[in-house]
């Protein structure tokens, strides 16, 4: 199975780079839940992994309102 993922953000406000990378965060924990834990074997990656980074990368660009919101 081949996988490939690119993202390129390169003048978003912050607000919408947070947004964005939650909503790959969301999108990818939904995969690996409907695909099991065997996808992370197959794809040589650990799918957990990806979501936490793409959470932090949310968490990082989020505005000081919405960090009150997700606390």
């Amino acid at each position: 199975m081949a996988l490939s993922i690119t993202l390129s953000i390169t003048s978003s406000p912050p607000d919408n780079t947070a947004v964005l990378a939650q909503r790959i965060a969301d999108d990818i924990a939904h995969l690996h839940h409907r695909l099991g834990d065997g996808v992370s074997e197959e794809l040589g990656i650990s799918i957990s992994y990806l979501v936490e980074q793409f959470a932090l990368l949310a968490a990082i660009h989020r505005s000081p309102e919405e960090m009150e919101k997700h606390q």
